[in-house]
């Protein structure tokens, strides 16, 4: 098992699967990244390494924290799906349930709105895969 799959592997089935089924089926899409609110990556699609990986997360979290105290700020709903244009792509982020956020990096020339549509469509399937197969703890908490 490779170092970034090892993330993943606390979930049963990993997440892997789907964030892989993206980037096959949508040919702008690079890279997509299933991270914790607070950044720690959960799970990654094929082709990322274990730091590209956490630097896409930390990336996508930074993004979707300040659009959320943003529109928090405005007394507006909160933000359901973010784009960023970057040096290296489009990110998109999304929260997808139980904590968690989805982001998805595709090629500058991408679609927006097709990538959109996908990163919603992976959403819901994430926040099920997540509801049906909450996070386990990599080792059981030390006796008090």
């Amino acid at each position: 098992m490779t170092e970034h799959r090892r993330i993943a592997a606390r979930f049963p089935d990993g997440l892997d699967c789907l964030l892989d089924d993206l980037v096959l089926r949508v040919g702008d899409v690079r890279h997509a990244v299933v991270l914790f609110g607070d950044g720690a990556t959960v799970s990654s699609s094929r082709g990322l390494n274990r730091r590209d990986a956490e630097q896409l997360a930390a990336m996508a979290s930074g993004f979707h924290g300040l659009v959320v105290g943003a529109a928090g700020r405005r007394r507006g709903r909160a933000a359901c799906q973010t784009m960023v244009e970057t040096g290296i792509g489009n990110l998109f982020v999304a929260a997808a349930g139980e904590g968690s956020c989805l982001a998805v990096l595709s090629a500058a020339t991408a679609d927006p709105a097709l990538i959109a549509s996908e990163t919603a469509r992976l959403v819901e399937r994430v926040e099920e895969h997540l509801r049906t197969h909450p996070c386990l703890p990599e080792t059981p908490a030390a006796p008090a």
